[in-house]
């Protein structure tokens, strides 16, 4: 491979890290929009106590599909929880 090549090829790679960055961002934004206004939902919700249940039947769920992710859910999880009046310990 010729050095003109190669430059070519991590100028793209670099490109290519660039986009996925932004993508991320975008994801991040995303998500923190949509807990808003779900959090929004919830804290006027008239059955926290059913939101609960399901909410944690879900979790539980969705932690056993994505087993690599589940460590990273289980902060958000908490969150989530607080905010339907339920603290842990």
């Amino acid at each position: 491979m010729e050095l003109n090549e190669l430059q070519e090829l991590v100028a793209q790679q670099g490109q290519n890290i660039e986009a996925l960055k932004d993508n991320q961002f975008a994801l991040v934004a995303q998500v923190q929009v949509l807990q808003a206004a779900l959090a929004s939902a919830l804290l006027h919700h008239p059955d926290r106590g059913a939101l609960v249940t399901t909410f944690e039947r879900y979790m539980k769920v969705a932690k056993e599909a994505a087993p690599n992710l589940a460590v990273r859910m289980e902060g958000l999880e908490a969150g989530m929880l607080s905010l339907l009046g339920k603290h842990q310990a």
